[in-house]
């Protein structure tokens, strides 16, 4: 066979190929046809190339909605691409920055993101155009997720369908997650400089020896603050406080419950009808700053009591929507079953992406998932920083509109 009837050859196998596999999207893969249509991804994936931005190239699109996995289309009705979410601090928020991140890098979608080198949009009002990545050519993007004070002025810059979601946590777990990350990671200084073997008790035996109060905190009701309280109100002010909860009614739609996580996600899944490859993780800053605090069960009832002292907007703010969310938790059919085998993937996943043992994760259709498949490509990008997933995505959207 000489070497010009090689070549035509190949180019028609391969648009005859390539037909067939648009083909197949439009309708239901097989199983075994997504194994064959990895290998052909895998060989053309970036995962050995060593740059970041490999991951955010505008210019690699797939076949499928995903660049490293594949499935059919959502169970039911049509995904709702144009979310809201406002990332409250120490809610498990930053694994639901990935899951939004990983969803914008998968279906092509244009995030609204903080202004280049920073991974926050702000800490503290008012929002500004400064603090974003705006750019000439976008009039509406898809997607917030990254930290910022709520401010209704973000809306402008996003679609008017966009759906509004944000995470809570029960008060108490968050104020010490938050106090030990920012003690120990931060090394913020009016936490740092708190003495004694257990500084969260010494802390709580006085807060106002140590709170700087404000935006400035991190640890005074610091949920209700990232959902735009008004803190000239105080923190003990029980009519504004009710009001406020009737203004985060309004505003958002759904509102989920790090400590009910997995089925917050099923619940996400289920109302924007996504996939279960759309909401995977691998969790991101869990329990790994509390080497420095004396576990004393004995003292845990004391140290709620003493916090609930000054916590009053966030525990109001979280026990209303709590019992919310348990309510919708209870109408919905079959959640813990969904939830059980959720959980069987996201095992699967964490085994996968540690120990490379196979070249494709398969994960076969079940009764509340659709069959997809998973690369190292997927791994890799999962294993990323909020820094990088944040620098990477900047980047992106820096190639993909240089040339306008």
């Amino acid at each position: 066979m000489d070497m010009s009837y090689s070549a035509s050859y190949f180019r028609f196998k391969t648009v005859k190929y390539v037909s067939l596999l648009f083909t197949i999207a439009a309708a239901t893969l097989t199983l075994f046809y997504v194994l064959g249509v990895n290998n052909i991804h895998l060989q053309a994936s970036p995962f050995s190339s060593s740059s970041l931005f490999s991951f955010a190239n505008p210019n690699k699109r797939s076949l499928f909605s995903s660049s490293d996995s594949s499935s059919s289309s959502s169970l039911s009705g049509i995904p709702q691409q144009h979310v809201y979410y406002l990332k409250t601090h120490k809610t498990g928020s930053t694994t639901m920055l990935f899951i939004f991140a990983e969803y914008c890098r998968t279906h092509d979608l244009l995030p609204l993101l903080p202004r280049p080198y920073t991974n926050h949009i702000n800490q503290k009002p008012p929002l500004t155009s400064g603090q974003l990545s705006l750019l000439w050519q976008v009039k509406t993007f898809d997607m917030v997720f990254n930290h910022h004070i709520f401010d209704s002025r973000m809306f402008t810059f996003l679609h008017k369908d966009t759906f509004t979601l944000t995470t809570l946590r029960e008060p108490f777990d968050n104020f010490v997650s938050a106090f030990l990350y920012y003690r120990n990671v931060w090394d913020l200084p009016y936490l740092k400089i708190i003495p004694g073997e257990d500084p969260v008790e010494e802390f709580l035996k006085d807060p106002t020896k140590y709170e700087v109060g404000g935006y400035r905190s991190y640890t005074n009701n610091r949920q209700s603050i990232d959902l735009g309280y008004n803190i000239s109100k105080g923190f003990n002010d029980l009519k504004y406080i009710k009001t406020f909860i009737r203004h985060i009614e309004k505003r958002f739609n759904l509102v989920l419950i790090t400590d009910y996580f997995d089925e917050s996600l099923i619940v996400m899944k289920r109302t924007l009808n996504w996939n279960t490859e759309d909401i995977l993780y691998i969790s991101k800053n869990r329990g790994i700053y509390f080497n420095d605090r004396v576990q004393n069960p004995d003292n845990e009832a004391l140290h709620r009591r003493l916090h609930a002292n000054f916590s009053q907007a966030d525990i109001m703010l979280y026990n209303h929507f709590l019992a919310k969310f348990k309510e919708i938790m209870k109408n919905e059919v079959g959640l813990q079953e969904e939830v059980r085998e959720f959980r069987s993937i996201l095992n699967k996943l964490r085994d996968f992406c540690q120990y490379f043992n196979l070249n494709t994760l398969v994960i076969p259709p079940g009764k509340w998932t659709n069959g997809f498949y998973i690369s190292p490509y997927k791994c890799k990008w999962l294993g990323l920083k909020e820094t990088q997933i944040t620098k990477s995505l900047q980047e992106r959207q820096r190639i993909m509109f240089q040339r306008g």
